[in-house]
């Protein structure tokens, strides 16, 4: 067949030697790709590998595998990544707006691809990163979901006196996210207040092996310092917690030998466990919301709704904006300006009231 050349360089012989010496191990496993050859699914594959898994948590890892393998490979992966353009990009986006898809959303679809046309300009694969200045489509803020106070009451009205229904009953009670909630044990748990020290989500096991199943739970700190932070327990929450504790020794007692986890209601223990004593799963809770929602006669929210409605019921009883912000673990404090406190022409005008009677006119 046709010879093929390939150019190693490199700042000494021995550099140089020890470079050939990889590109030879690379060919005989069938490895070595010609840069002209890659495609941008290859170059994918490779950088996900390489350059991504190692450093993320599994979160992270599954959700940027989840959007090169069911968004970017599909779309963009047959071009030659030498040959990838801007406009191929920019087309991409304008499909996923065509969809209905929200800027933010298209932003995290694109964020591997970004991350690894980076490293290709790095490694001296390609000239010029194709996905600089795309134009995002300017899509209008989603209003937050939650209910009101009238929604609350039927809603609670109908939870279940079971692990779930308490689960719930604390997401709208403290403001905690999901993945919190489901990492939360009872070791976190201090007389009247708790500690978010974990977040637990179920995700695909991107390292399973033969016989291994698809998904797996995995638990990790908070992703930023203000994620990390105790929370003070009031009364109510008190009470559920020593229900709930009572709840979780009968469930051992009935579980036996299946009990996976530690001793119940103390230590290691999740708070909110399954049946078995391991982590709940975040789906379950979900379609048990939705069973108590349509139950209730409620519009159908997220269990993320619940966490919102926290916040919105801190701002009506007239929290300030830095504790709140601290409560429900916000690195910033505009976000939580942002998305929970809102002004009216009555709240404005007795703002302009209040300046002028300061000025006493």
């Amino acid at each position: 067949g046709k010879q093929i050349r390939k150019s190693l360089y490199a700042n000494t012989k021995e550099e140089v030697g020890k470079r050939l010496r990889e590109a030879l191990r690379a060919l005989e496993r069938g490895e070595l790709v010609e840069p002209a050859d890659m495609t941008v699914a290859e170059w994918l594959d490779t950088w996900f590998k390489v350059y991504g898994r190692p450093r993320w948590r599994d979160s992270t890892a599954a959700e940027h595998y989840r959007n090169i393998q069911q968004n970017l490979k599909p779309k963009l992966g047959r071009h030659k990544l030498q040959k990838l353009r801007h406009e191929h990009i920019q087309d991409y986006v304008n499909q996923q707006a065509s969809k209905g898809r929200a800027s933010t959303s298209i932003k995290k679809q694109l964020e591997p691809l970004r991350a690894s046309l980076k490293q290709a300009v790095i490694n001296n694969l390609i000239i010029k990163d194709p996905s600089l200045h795309l134009a995002l489509p300017s899509t209008p803020a989603r209003e937050i979901q939650f209910l009101t106070i009238d929604e609350q009451r039927k809603l609670l009205g109908v939870l279940p006196d079971t692990t779930s229904g308490r689960a719930l009953h604390f997401v709208l009670g403290t403001g905690v996210r999901a993945s919190e909630l489901c990492g939360l044990r009872w070791m976190d748990i201090e007389g009247d207040r708790f500690t978010i020290r974990n977040a637990v989500q179920r995700v695909v096991n991107l390292d399973r092996q033969a016989g291994e199943p698809k998904y797996k739970t995995s638990s990790a700190p908070p992703k930023t310092k203000a994620g990390l932070r105790t929370i003070p327990l009031t009364d109510s929450m008190m009470d559920l917690l020593q229900k709930q504790q009572e709840a979780q020794r009968l469930e051992r007692i009935k579980a036996g030998p299946a009990w996976t986890g530690d001793q119940p209601a103390k230590g290691s223990t999740f708070v909110f466990a399954n049946e078995l004593g391991g982590a709940i799963d975040r789906a379950n809770l979900g379609r048990v919301l939705r069973v108590c929602l349509d139950k209730a006669g409620v519009k159908r929210v997220g269990i993320h709704a619940l966490r919102h409605t926290f916040a919105t019921n801190c701002v009506r009883a007239g929290v300030d904006v830095r504790t709140l912000s601290e409560m429900i673990g916000h690195t910033k404090i505009a976000f939580t300006l942002q998305q929970y406190v809102h002004t009216n022409l009555n709240t404005m005008r007795e703002a302009l009231q209040a300046v002028d009677g300061l000025r006493g006119f």
